[in-house]
């Protein structure tokens, strides 16, 4: 007969700081330990569950299975001094301590109690500067073999056994169904862009050699409004940079002439001012392709190359052009993104385009990654349905400090919409899609799991309410649930004790 230590566990407590379930409530529970049982309980920082063996009086029993792990990263216990404490009737009284977890996260302890009737069970771990206290309940001590119960019951159905060795060894996370506010929310497809002033697209405006002497910054590098991208020696055969180069020497050499002849009195003031107007007018055409002069390999002024500059500060994105290459006028040699802020378009379909008017947010995933992303600044929400898609485009500012979203990326999410509703919420990761039920895998103990189907409302990306198969309070799994169904398809072995392997 398969047997495991999951069948006790649903008479248990399962919430932080409740008060010690009673190990005899476990007798009843698991007949199969005959008088032994499971207990699983949690503080503010570690889960217990521990298998006990049945107890007679003044004969040492098999060995407590004490398993230790700790919530914040729901990893197995490896290092601290375990002390466990029994008292019985009469003071009578037995006191274990194990200095090291046997094996990561178990800790394993004999007791002889020497008095039959009820005994309390506590435990204190110290470990991580502190002396945790984690009460474990009672259990009884039977006066002879002959007392132990022996009715032995069904297993209970529909309980997963996945055991805590395997909870550790793979990403594992469970987390309190609650009370949340969420909007209404509707689907959208979309993509990351950039802001109108966020990208650009630099081009060169004269023909040439990029020069191997000069600057040249990767892809990825930061740089600088007006920064030099890359030096041009202008070849084109119209020499219309050249021309325009030579015409701001001109204008400049018949500038200074003007300035001393007037400074003589030999001409008149207008004369003087029309020549400087000419100068203004030379450097601005030169100054509008690049033509504000550059440095040569030792720093100096070098009026025959052209400095290609970037309109804008952020990241090189793309770099079209390398060193000693030969290119033609409008050829792309760069692209600079301002990557900290940027655009998620929303695709809203049709049929939905009156109610994004209402729109209070988003939130999205891209691809190749499952993290959520928010965006709450409405930037724009179109007035045209676009005749290919069918869609209406709504237009988010998102913050990107890491850089995690790239210019072209596709996304999915959810718009934001109306007054949030409120209702038992629980991750939206530990929502699983099978066979077109959404379906959660709730913990019912240290080793027990049991699959609910839900009906699932609003979410924002994090968390999802849902209308039924899940209380307020209970624990489920919010990373991991995919093994913990693979768990459930399978054939779990159990040894002579109840422990599933």
């Amino acid at each position: 007969m398969r047997v495991t230590r999951a069948v006790a566990l649903v008479l248990l407590f399962s919430c932080a700081g409740c008060e010690a379930p009673s190990l005899g409530e476990a007798v009843a529970a698991d007949h199969s330990h005959a008088g032994g049982g499971v207990v699983t309980h949690w503080t503010e920082s570690l889960e217990l569950f521990v298998v006990y063996p049945p107890h007679v009086r003044g004969i040492a029993s098999d060995p407590w299975e004490i398993h230790l792990t700790w919530l914040a990263d729901w990893k197995p216990v490896r290092e601290g001094r375990l002390t466990l404490l029994l008292r019985g009737p009469g003071g009578a009284r037995e006191e274990i301590v194990v200095e090291v977890p046997d094996q990561p996260g178990v800790y394993h302890a004999t007791p002889t109690l020497t008095e039959t009737g009820t005994w309390r069970a506590d435990l204190t771990l110290a470990a991580r500067g502190a002396d945790h206290a984690i009460p474990v309940g009672q259990l009884q001590v039977f006066a002879n073999e002959d007392a132990l119960p022996h009715d032995v019951e069904e297993p209970l159905p529909g309980l997963i056994a996945l055991p805590k060795e395997e909870q550790w060894a793979m990403p594992f996370e469970v987390a309190v169904a609650e009370m949340r506010r969420i909007p209404n929310s509707i689907p959208v497809t979309g993509e990351i862009t950039a802001p109108a002033r966020g990208l650009a697209y630099v081009s060169t405006p004269v023909e040439g050699l990029v020069l191997v002497q000069g600057p040249s910054p990767a892809t990825g590098e930061a740089v600088r409004e007006g920064e030099t991208l890359a030096l041009i020696a202008p070849t084109s055969l119209d020499d219309s940079y050249a021309r325009m180069r030579a015409d701001v020497v001109e204008a400049g050499r018949e500038a200074d002439r003007t300035e001393r002849l007037f400074a003589a009195g030999a001409i008149p003031e207008r004369r003087f001012e029309e020549a400087r107007h000419d100068l203004d007018v030379a450097r601005a055409a030169f100054e509008a392709v690049g033509g504000t002069g550059a440095a040569d390999g030792e720093g100096g002024p070098d009026p025959h190359v052209y400095r290609l500059r970037s309109p804008i500060g952020g990241v090189i994105a793309d770099r079209h052009v390398a060193p000693g290459e030969h290119v033609a006028v409008g050829t792309h040699a760069f692209t600079v993104v301002r990557p900290d802020t940027l655009w998620f378009i929303a695709r809203v379909p049709a049929r939905y385009a009156e109610a994004a008017s209402g729109v209070s947010g988003a939130w999205f995933t891209v691809e190749g990654t499952d993290h959520t992303h928010a965006a709450d600044r409405v930037v724009s929400v179109g007035s045209i349905i676009e005749a290919g898609s069918r869609a209406l485009p709504v237009r988010f500012a998102v913050s990107n400090p890491g850089g995690v979203l790239k210019v072209g990326m596709l996304a999915e999410g959810h718009l934001l919409l109306g007054d949030p509703m409120e209702g038992v919420a629980v991750p939206t990761g530990a929502i699983l899609e099978e066979d077109g039920l959404s379906v959660v895998y709730v913990k019912v103990g240290g080793e027990a799991f049991q699959r609910r189907v839900v009906e699932t409302g609003p979410s924002d990306g994090s968390w999802t309410i849902v209308h039924s198969g899940v209380a307020g309070g209970e624990q489920v799994v919010a990373v991991g649930a995919y093994q913990v169904r693979l768990a459930s398809l399978g054939d779990v072995e159990v040894s002579d004790h109840g422990h599933p392997h």
